[in-house]
Parts: C-alpha cells; sequence; structure tokens
C-alpha cells in the first residue's frame, strides 16, 4: 500500500511541475507579446483570474479555425476556478524589457486600489488568467484584462498551440471593453 502511495505521489508531483512550468512559459510568452504589440509600460497583477470559455462562444469568435472536439471538450472540462496567483519570481526572472515593466513584483487587488487613488492618470495593469490546457497539454487558452482605471478595463482571449515545443500564439478571439 505504501509503495502505491509513494508511486502517485511522485506522478502527482511531476505533473504538478510540468503544469506549473507550462503554466510559466504561456505566462512569459503573453506578456512578451503584450510588451512588443503595445510599446506600453505596464503593471502585472498577481491574481489568476478564471479563465472564461464557452465552446459555442469560442466557435462563433474564432470562425475559421480548426480545433478538434476532443481539445474543445478537454478545455470545457478542465475549466475551473482557482484562487491562485503569479509568483513575482516570474517577473523577475524573465528577460522582459525594464522599459516596459513597471514592477518587479506582481500586484495584490489592494496595491492597484492604491495605484487608482493615488495616481490620477490611466494605468496599463494587466491581468493573465490562469491558462486552460487540454488534457496532452498541446493546446491552450489564457485571457488576459489590460484595467485602466477603476471603470476602464479591456480584453481578449488568446488559443496557444505548442509546436515543436514552443507556444505560439494561433489567434485572438473574444475582444471586450468596458
Amino acid at each position: 500500500m505504501s509503495k502505491v502511495f509513494k508511486i502517485l505521489l511522485l506522478l502527482f508531483s511531476i505533473l504538478s511541475f510540468s503544469q506549473n512550468k507550462q503554466e510559466n512559459e504561456i505566462f512569459k510568452k503573453i506578456i512578451s507579446h503584450e510588451i512588443e504589440k503595445n510599446k506600453v509600460p505596464i503593471y502585472i497583477e498577481c491574481r489568476k483570474p478564471k479563465t472564461s470559455f464557452n465552446v459555442r462562444e469560442f466557435k462563433e469568435d474564432t470562425g475559421g479555425i480548426t480545433v478538434s472536439e476532443k481539445t474543445l471538450n478537454d478545455f470545457e472540462k478542465n475549466n475551473t476556478d482557482t484562487e491562485e496567483t503569479w509568483n513575482s519570481e516570474l517577473i523577475k526572472q524573465s528577460e522582459f524589457n525594464p522599459k516596459y515593466i513597471k514592477n518587479t513584483n506582481c500586484l495584490t487587488d489592494e496595491e492597484i486600489e492604491i495605484l487608482f487613488k493615488d495616481i490620477y492618470k490611466r494605468q496599463n495593469i494587466i491581468s493573465v488568467s490562469k491558462p486552460l490546457f487540454d488534457n496532452d497539454f498541446e493546446n491552450c487558452i489564457v485571457s488576459i484584462t489590460y484595467s485602466k482605471s477603476f471603470h476602464s478595463a479591456s480584453g481578449k482571449s488568446y488559443l496557444l498551440k505548442k509546436t515543436n515545443g514552443i507556444w505560439t500564439i494561433i489567434t485572438e478571439f473574444g475582444h471586450w471593453i468596458s
């Protein structure tokens, strides 16, 4: 019995490490992409909101993108609510251009509120959701939100695919603004 338990514990540890590594790769990819695309300084939020996913909406928003039904079903089944945060070490260890990163530690909700109250100008605070993977960890959906002030935000989602060990952005979808 204890051998089975040890084997299960080892397998769980390996899978958890693999998933965390995948999530970290997605985080770095998305932040790098946003920096390259927008060329504006950003703050990064600690909280990992849930990735919103609906198969019907995904198909409507992405039009001609071909994604297998198995992958879509995996996304739907794996879409769980969590209370996780990004590790600030990811920001420190990443090779983001420091010209575009305003914080080396990610911001908590309280710090964001203080920032909005203390500085009466628009900000670029990016929140990266918890990545939503298929069961094979070959496809991923992640959402971002840009908070500009207390009542101004926008966001979108990305579909990524792992090709030759590298995560590639396939498409953006589900754009919104408030």
